[in-house]
C-alpha cells in the first residue's frame, strides 16, 4: 500500500465510508513478501513515502515478473524497474505486463506515470548526446515520483553558450541534476549558476584517462561550487530519487501563516447572489470588503501557496496540494470540506464512489488557487455569520468535458439540491458552477426568504 492510498483510506475511515475493520484488513500486510528468491519490501511507501523500486540488473525476467505481482497484489499502483535489458521487457510484455519501456535509459513503467506534485522543477542537465542514458533515468525516476522535470540536453561546457542559454530555468528550478563524463566540469558551472542543490551524476563515458568515469567523479568531488553532491557514477537513479526528496522537502518547519485579520470580526457577511454566483464574482465581492493592505495580504498569501499548475485528477490529488499549501489550518480545513461537496457531486451523478470520482475543470491549479483565495478572504474578513440570497443558476447551455449540458450542470444541481435556494427569475447563462456552488453551501450560514 502506497503513502496516498493509506491517507485515503483513512480519510474513508474518517468520513464513516470505511468502517474500522475494513480498513483493518486493508492494511493488516506483512512487512515483506517471501518468494523465496527475493524479499518484496510491501510497505516501504509508507514508511518513506516511496516504494520499492526494482532493479533489473542480474534478475531473470520470471524473477522480476514475480516480484511485479507480489507488489502489485499488496497495492503497490506503479512499479519502476531500473537496469531492464529489451530481451527481459519484451519476456514481461509476453507475460501479460503492460509495460512502459524506454531503452535509453533502460527502464521500465508499470502503472503510468503520476501526475507532478512537487514543490517546483527537477532540471535534468546532460553535458553531450553521449551522457542521456542516465540523464533520462534520473529524468524518468524523477517523473515516475512525481515530479516536474526540465531536460536540458547538449549543454556541455565545451560550448557554454549552449548552457547559458538556459539560466533562467536553471535559477528558477527546485533541484538542478548535471550528467556529465570526460572531465566532469558541468556540475561545478551549474553549481555556481544555481541557488538550489545540484545533484552531479559522473559517466562512463571519456577515452582511456577518463578511467570509466572515475576522473569525472573525482573532478565533481572536488567542485569548488557549494552545494554540489554527488551520486555513483552512471547512478541516474540514485540522482533522481535524491531530487525528488528534496523537491518533496516539507515546508512544515517553517511557522503556520497566522490568519491575515487584524480587524474587529464583521458581525455579519451578506452576499447579493442574484446576478451572478460563480466563483469569479464571489472571490472579487470577497476582495472588495477588504482594505487595500488587506487584499494585497491575500493575493501574496495565494501566490505564495505553492499550487501546481499541474491539473488535480481526483479528491485525493487534491488534498495533497491542499494539505502542503502554505497557508493557516483554518484555510486548508474550508477548501478541504468545498472540494468534498464537490466530490460528491460527482459521485452522485455518476454513480460512483467519491474517491473514484475525476476531476475536470474543477481540477485544475487556477480553480484550486481560487478556492483558497476565497477561503483566504474569509479568513481576513472573519465575519461572525455569512447570509446570502438565492442563488442565480442562469439557464441555457453549457460546454464542458462531458458535453453540451443544461444550466445548471448535473454536479451544480446535486450541490444545490442539498440546500440553496435559487432565483425564480433566471438570467442566460452559466452563473453557478459546481465550485461556486460549494463554496455557498459550505460558507453560508443562512439564506433570504
Amino acid at each position: 500500500m502506497e503513502e496516498r492510498d493509506l491517507k485515503r483510506l483513512l480519510e474513508q475511515v474518517a468520513a464513516g465510508q470505511v468502517t474500522v475493520d475494513e480498513a483493518a484488513a486493508d492494511i493488516k500486510v506483512a512487512p515483506f513478501e517471501e518468494l523465496g528468491y527475493a524479499k518484496v519490501d510491501t510497505q516501504r511507501g509508507i514508511r518513506q513515502g516511496v516504494s520499492e523500486v526494482i532493479y533489473g540488473e542480474g534478475k531473470t525476467a520470471e524473477q522480476i515478473a514475480g516480484i511485479c505481482r507480489a507488489m502489485r497484489a499488496a497495492g503497490q499502483g506503479r512499479v519502476l524497474i531500473t537496469r531492464l535489458s529489451q530481451d527481459k521487457a519484451d519476456a514481461l510484455h509476453d507475460e501479460g505486463f503492460a509495460l512502459d519501456y524506454h531503452p535509453l535509459a533502460r527502464v521500465g513503467v508499470l502503472g503510468g506515470v503520476p501526475q507532478p506534485d512537487g514543490n517546483g522543477t527537477i532540471v535534468v542537465a546532460a553535458a553531450g548526446t553521449s551522457d542521456l542514458y542516465a540523464a533520462e533515468e534520473a529524468a524518468l525516476t524523477a517523473e515516475m515520483l512525481g515530479n516536474r522535470v526540465k531536460r536540458l540536453y547538449d549543454v556541455g561546457v565545451a560550448g557554454i553558450h549552449r548552457l547559458l542559454a538556459h539560466a533562467r530555468e536553471i535559477a528558477e528550478a527546485n533541484a538542478v541534476i548535471t550528467v556529465a563524463g570526460m572531465e566532469g566540469a558541468l556540475a561545478s558551472v551549474v553549481g555556481g549558476m544555481a541557488s538550489c542543490p545540484v545533484i552531479a551524476v559522473p559517466t562512463s563515458v571519456g577515452y582511456g584517462a577518463s578511467f570509466g568515469g572515475v576522473a569525472a567523479l573525482l573532478a565533481m568531488l572536488n567542485s569548488c561550487a557549494s552545494g554540489v553532491s554527488v551520486v555513483n557514477i552512471d547512478n541516474g537513479f540514485g540522482a533522481g530519487y535524491q531530487a525528488h526528496l528534496i523537491n518533496h522537502a516539507k515546508t512544515a518547519s517553517a511557522p503556520t501563516p497566522e490568519p491575515l485579520n487584524e480587524r474587529k470580526p464583521m458581525a455579519e457577511l451578506h452576499l447579493d447572489l442574484t446576478k451572478n454566483a460563480t466563483r469569479q464574482y464571489i472571490r472579487e465581492n470577497l476582495f472588495a470588503r477588504l482594505a487595500d493592505s488587506e487584499r494585497a495580504q491575500v493575493e501574496a498569501a495565494v501566490a505564495a501557496a505553492g499550487v501546481p499548475d499541474a491539473h488535480h485528477h481526483d479528491l485525493g490529488e487534491v488534498l495533497g496540494t491542499i494539505d502542503a499549501a502554505r497557508v493557516s489550518d483554518r484555510v486548508k480545513g474550508d477548501a478541504r470540506a468545498i472540494y468534498r461537496i464537490l466530490a460528491e457531486a460527482e459521485a452522485h451523478v455518476h454513480g460512483c464512489a467519491v474517491e473514484e470520482t475525476h476531476f475536470h475543470e474543477v481540477g485544475n491549479g487556477e480553480a484550486v488557487r481560487n478556492v483558497l483565495a476565497i477561503c483566504l478572504a474569509i479568513e481576513a474578513l472573519d465575519p461572525q455569520k455569512i447570509t446570502a440570497t438565492p442563488v442565480q443558476t442562469g439557464q441555457g447551455t453549457v460546454v464542458c468535458a462531458h458535453g453540451e449540458l443544461p444550466i445548471p450542470a448535473p454536479a451544480t444541481a446535486a450541490i444545490i439540491e442539498r440546500g440553496i435556494p435559487t432565483c425564480e427569475e433566471q438570467l442566460d447563462g452559466e452563473l453557478c458552477t459546481p465550485t461556486s456552488a460549494a463554496v455557498i453551501l459550505h460558507f453560508v450560514d443562512e439564506f433570504d426568504r
